[in-house]
C-alpha cells in the first residue's frame, strides 16, 4: 500500500499576519519617538554651533573695530536724497567666511529694492549659518521686507536668519521682570544709530559696556525667522499676513536689527500685538518673544561668545537682567 506525504507546509492564517502586523506597529510606535529625539539632538548641536560661530564672529569685529557692530543704524540726509542702513548680519560676513559676498555689498545704499538691487540679491544669499536646521523649511524659505503698506520701500526674496539681537526689554515684561519697578538703562548689548528723525539715537556699544558681565548678558538670541508668524509651533495666517513684512525675518534685514522684548501670551501673540509674561518659545513675532522649535527652551549667544540654551520657563527677572548690559540686576539662580 502507498504511503501518502504527510510534510505538508501550512502558510500563516490571517489571525498570525495580523498579529505579526500589529507587534510592528507597537515596535514603529515606541522607536519612532527614540529616532525624532536622536535627530532633534543633532539638529540642537549644529544650530548651538552656528550661535558659536556668530559669537566668535561679533567678538574677532571687536578686536578689529574696538566696538560691537551696530544692532542696525540708519542714515538719512536731504542735501543729497538717499536712505542707508544695515544691521549687523552685514557687518559680520568677513568673519564668517564671506569676504566675497561682503565685498559685493555697496555700503552706502541700503538693501532695498528701490535703492539698490545689487544689495537685495547680496542679502538673498541663503547662508546656512543663520538658519536653525530645527526651524521649518530651512535655508528655502524667502521672506520679503516692507516697512510699511503705505511706503513703498521694500526688499524682495531675502534670505532668512534664526537670529535675532537682543536690543534691550520693555513694556508688560520688563513690568513683570521688575515687579512694576523697571526704571533706569534697559538696553541690550549692541547699540543703534538712528537720525534725527528716529530718535537720533547714538549708542555704540563696546564689551567693556557690558557692565552686568559679559557671562550674563545676550547679544543674539534664536528667533524663527522669515514671514511666518508662530503662536507657540503653529502658523498664524492672519498676524503673517499683517505683521510678516516687518518681521524682521531675513538676516540682512534692518529690521533684524530691532528687537526690544516686550513678552507676550503664553497662547501666543494677539492682534494688535500686547505685552506679557512669556519672552520664550510662545511666539517669533518681532518685539514680542524668542523663538525656536527646540523642545522647552532656546539658544543664546552671550556677550563672552559662549552659548547657553535658556529655557522658557526661566525666571522673568532671569531673562530681562540677560538683555539688559548695564542694569546691575542680581538673577536669580
Amino acid at each position: 500500500m502507498t504511503r501518502r506525504n504527510r510534510n505538508v507546509v501550512h502558510g500563516f492564517t490571517l489571525v498570525e499576519l495580523l498579529v505579526v502586523i500589529a507587534i510592528i506597529g507597537i515596535l514603529v510606535a515606541l522607536l519612532l519617538p527614540a529616532v525624532q529625539a536622536a535627530r532633534e539632538a543633532a539638529r540642537r548641536i549644529q544650530c548651538a554651533n552656528n550661535c558659536k560661530q556668530i559669537g566668535l564672529a561679533l567678538h574677532n569685529y571687536h578686536d578689529t573695530f574696538k566696538a560691537l557692530p551696530m544692532a542696525w543704524w540708519l542714515d538719512m540726509t536731504t542735501a543729497v536724497p538717499r536712505l542707508n542702513g544695515h544691521s549687523w548680519g552685514i557687518d559680520i560676513l568677513p568673519f564668517i567666511e564671506q569676504t566675497a559676498l561682503y565685498t559685493e555689498f555697496n555700503t552706502r545704499l541700503a538693501p532695498l529694492d528701490q535703492f539698490s538691487p545689487p544689495n537685495v540679491a547680496v542679502i538673498g544669499t541663503k547662508l546656512a549659518g543663520f538658519v536653525c536646521p530645527s526651524a521649518p523649511g530651512g535655508t528655502e524659505r524667502t521672506y520679503t521686507f516692507n516697512a510699511a503698506p503705505t511706503l513703498p520701500v521694500t526688499a524682495t526674496n531675502i534670505a532668512p536668519s534664526d537670529y535675532i539681537v537682543s536690543t534691550g526689554v520693555r513694556g508688560v515684561f520688563a513690568n513683570i521682570a521688575y515687579k512694576g519697578n523697571a526704571g533706569g538703562s534697559r538696553r541690550g548689548a549692541l547699540g543703534v544709530q538712528t537720525p534725527p528723525a528716529l530718535g537720533g539715537d547714538q549708542d555704540t556699544s563696546r564689551l567693556a559696556d557690558i557692565a552686568d558681565g559679559t557671562s550674563n548678558t545676550f547679544m543674539i538670541g534664536e528667533r524663527t525667522g522669515g514671514g511666518q508668524i508662530y503662536n507657540r509651533y503653529v502658523i498664524n495666517s492672519e498676524m503673517s499676513a499683517i505683521y510678516g513684512p516687518t518681521n524682521g525675518g531675513g538676516w540682512g534685514d534692518v529690521l533684524n536689527g530691532e528687537h526690544w522684548v516686550q513678552g507676550s501670551l503664553y497662547t501666543g501673540v494677539s492682534n494688535p500685538p500686547v505685552g506679557g509674561p512669556c519672552a520664550i518659545n510662545c511666539t517669533n513675532s518681532r518685539g514680542n518673544c524668542f523663538h525656536s522649535f527646540h523642545p522647552a527652551g532656546a539658544h543664546f549667544i552671550m556677550a563672552d561668545a559662549s552659548t547657553q540654551f535658556i529655557t522658557e520657563s526661566a525666571d522673568p527677572l532671569s531673562i530681562a537682567g540677560r538683555i539688559t548690559r548695564a542694569k546691575g540686576e542680581i538673577l536669580p539662580d
